[in-house]
Order: structure tokens, then sequence, then C-alpha cells
């Protein structure tokens, strides 16, 4: 039985965790793709990887390859997530996985008929710490849990031209790193709310 094949889309910051943690446990990506093919030949050079593709939609029809990661901005998720999925890959995809509740039910009614794995890589499901936080809250050992409180934030420069603060490249922080307390709460709930209130005081290019 072969190794899985792994695929990357997409060469920042993320990208390059993820081909450093698979080189610390002995293993590499089979490929990666971006939209400017010199930084993919950078990649691959700088992590020894087999292939890099010329045009990175090369991906999504290589027999090759079995799961791609998609670490490109949230926008750009939901078209890449189907032309993966209808093409038989599995994905794992960078939070946020979608804009909203409705391209991920796209998707996953899309993978459901295809066979296909779609995962979100959302770090805290794997952190040792919240996993057994998680099992002494299920014991009962704290007793009924009445109130959850969840304080997250950014270290972000205040710089409207940053793409953190784009309104049109899905930026603002709720979805970038707002999501980690969402799920996190979510996570300790045992029913579906009914009811939200929230507050927010705008950035000047528009997002939270």
């Amino acid at each position: 039985m072969r190794e899985i094949h792994w695929a990357v889309l997409g060469t920042g910051v993320i990208a390059n965790e993820m081909a450093t943690a698979l080189e610390k446990n002995g293993k590499k990506l089979y490929a990666v793709g971006n939209r400017t093919y010199e930084k993919a030949v950078k990649f691959g050079e700088k992590y020894g990887i087999k292939k890099v593709f010329t045009d990175f939609n090369e991906m999504f029809t290589d027999p090759e390859v079995d799961v791609i990661y998609i670490t490109t901005p949230h926008n750009t998720h939901i078209q890449f997530m189907k032309k993966a999925i209808e093409n038989g890959k599995h994905i794992l995809v960078e939070k946020s996985i979608t804009l909203n509740s409705e391209e991920l039910d796209e998707a996953l009614e899309l993978a459901k008929e295809k066979g296909v794995i779609v995962a979100e890589a959302m770090t805290i499901f794997h952190m040792p710490i919240y996993r057994k936080l998680s099992e002494i809250v299920e014991s009962g050992k704290l007793g009924p849990l009445k109130v959850i409180q969840m304080n997250f934030g950014s270290y972000k420069e205040y710089d409207m031209t940053n793409r953190f603060f784009n309104r049109n490249l899905a930026g603002g922080a709720l979805l970038d790193i707002g999501v980690y307390a969402l799920s996190f709460v979510r996570w300790f709930m045992t029913s579906q709310p009914t009811e939200m209130v929230s507050q927010v005081k705008l950035a000047p290019t528009g997002v939270d």
C-alpha cells in the first residue's frame, strides 16, 4: 500500500507550516501548486517536493494526488473545494472553511455524492489540552455547564492595506481568528443556540 499523496494549494505561511510538520515526521508533500508558478518552484525546492504544477489547476485532475490541502484566502475556498471534490479528491481546507453555511452545505452535499472526505484545518480540535478539558466537562466532575466565556484577539498591525482588512478578500476578525473562539464554544455546547447577539466596531474598510 503506497503512501497517501498530499498536494498543497498555496505557498504562504500555513503551507510552509504543513511542509515543515511533515518533514519532522519523516514525510513530504507530493506536489505543490500556486497561482504564481515561480513561488511554487521555490517552495518545491525548499522542501524537496517531487512535483510542481505549472498550472495549479492540474492538481485537481492528477490521478496521483489523493488529498489536497487548500491554504488560499477564505473567499477562494469554495471554488477550489468544488473542483477538487468533483475530481474525487479528499480535501483539508484552511479555516475558515467557507464564507457561510450555504457554501459549506453545497460542498458537503457534493462530497457525499462523490464519496470523499472534507475536513477543516481547525487546530484546536487536535490539541491535547482541549480534548482533556472536553473529557473533564463530559465526566460531570465540574457539574452542569452554565456559562462559557471565550476571549480572543489579534496582534495584526492596524494596516488597512493588509488582506486582513480587505472585505473583497474575506478579511475581518471573525473569519480570520474568531472562528477559533466560536468553534471552542460550540464544542462544549450541548444544543444549538436559537438566539445570538453581537456588537462590532468596524474598521475604516468595513470589516469587523
